[in-house]
C-alpha cells in the first residue's frame, strides 16, 4: 500500500552513530508480533508506513497491556528504525528525555548530549510518546512543536531549533510521531488537551481482541475467563494480556494454584474475590489446556510476545 520507510544509519555524523544504532530494536521483536486490522482492510504496520509517508502522527488508544507500545516496537524492529519510548509521567525529567548540557573532558568547554528522544527526532526514526496524558508540562511543550505541521524541538536549553529527521548529514530521514494512552476513567491520568488531540491525525482504537490473544494464550478457557472478568461490573482493574500469557506461564513453573493467587495479586482486594471465583471454577480446565498444549517456560520472556 506505502513504500516500506528505511532509515541510511551512514547519514548520522560518526560521534553519534554507535547511540542510534544501538536505538534500532532486534529483529526478533518482529517475529513474535501478532499483527491486526486497524482500519477496513488496512493492517497494523501499514498504517504505520501510511502514517509516515503522509508526516501523520498516530494514536493508539487503549487499555494497559493490550500492546500498544509492542507494537510500535515490532514495527521498529521489522523496519529496522531507531525507537526511543518516552514513558511520560507528572515526574519525569526533562533532562532524561531532551538532554543535558556536561564537560567535554578532552577540552574543557561545555557540551550538549542529546537524549535518546532528540537524537531520533534529530536523526530519524520512531518516537513513541507512552501515557502522554500523564506527562510533565515542559516536556508535554516540547511535544507540541514535534507534532506540530512543522515538526520542529525547540531545544531551548541547547539554543537550538530542530527538524525531525534533518540532522544528519545525507538526505532526510523518516520519522514517525506516536502516542499511546489509556481511556481517560484510568487512574492517575488526565484528559488530553484537545489542541494536543486533533495533532494526532490518525487515531486508532486499541482494545483487546480475543483473535489477538488467541495467538498468544494456548487455554481458550483462560481466554473465555478473561472476558467474563472485564464484563464484571465490580472489577475496574484491567485484565490484560500479558497478564493472561505470564499465567500459563506460571501454572507450568509453580502449578495452578501458585498461578492463580499470582493472577490474583494484580487486582484490589475488594476484587480479589471474584477473580478468584472466575479462576476456580475452571481451574482443572485451563491446567489441562496449558500443560497440554505443552507452554514452555523460559528464564527469559519470549522476545517478541511482551504487551503493554
Amino acid at each position: 500500500m506505502f513504500t516500506h520507510p528505511t532509515f541510511d544509519l551512514s547519514t548520522v555524523p560518526e560521534k553519534d552513530r554507535d547511540r542510534v544504532a544501538a536505538l534500532i530494536p532486534d529483529p526478533r521483536i518482529a517475529e513474535g508480533y501478532v499483527h491486526r486490522d486497524v482500519m477496513p482492510g488496512v493492517y497494523d504496520f501499514d498504517a504505520f508506513d501510511g502514517a509516515m509517508v503522509l508526516r501523520h502522527n498516530i494514536k493508539l488508544e487503549g487499555p494497559t497491556g493490550s500492546s500498544k507500545t509492542t507494537a510500535f516496537r515490532a514495527y521498529a524492529a521489522e523496519r529496522a528504525l531507531p525507537l526511543c519510548i518516552v514513558e511520560c509521567s507528572a515526574n519525569m525529567d526533562p533532562k532524561s528525555v531532551l538532554g543535558r548540557r556536561d564537560i567535554d573532558h578532552a577540552t574543557g568547554f561545555p557540551m550538549w548530549i542529546d537524549a535518546d528522544h532528540t537524537l531520533v527526532i534529530r536523526y530519524g526514526g520512531v518516537v513513541v510518546y507512552d501515557e502522554v496524558n500523564m506527562a510533565h508540562q515542559r516536556v508535554t511543550a516540547a511535544f507540541h512543536g514535534v507534532t506540530s505541521v512543522s515538526r520542529r524541538l525547540d531545544l531551548q536549553e541547547n539554543g537550538e531549533v530542530i527538524r525531525c529527521g534533518h540532522g544528519g548529514t545525507g538526505a532526510p530521514q523518516p520519522v514517525l510521531i506516536g502516542c499511546a494512552i489509556n481511556p481517560t476513567t484510568y487512574t492517575g491520568t488526565t484528559r488530553m488537551n484537545q489542541a494536543f488531540r486533533n495533532r494526532f491525525q490518525m487515531p486508532i482504537k486499541w482494545p483487546y481482541l480475543r483473535e489477538v490473544e488467541e495467538q498468544l494464550v494456548a487455554s481458550t478457557t483462560l481466554l473465555d475467563v478473561a472476558d467474563g472478568i472485564r464484563s464484571l461490573a465490580e472489577v475496574q482493574s484491567p485484565t490484560s494480556t500479558n497478564m493472561l500469557i505470564e499465567f500459563e506461564r506460571h501454572v507450568t513453573a509453580f502449578g495452578i494454584e501458585a498461578a492463580m493467587a499470582l493472577f490474583a495479586n494484580h487486582y484490589d482486594d475488594d476484587e480479589v474475590g471474584p477473580i478468584e471465583r472466575a479462576l476456580e471454577a475452571q481451574s482443572l480446565t485451563i491446567y489441562d489446556e496449558v500443560i497440554g498444549g505443552e507452554a514452555e517456560v523460559d528464564v527469559e520472556p519470549a522476545i517478541g510476545v511482551v504487551t503493554d
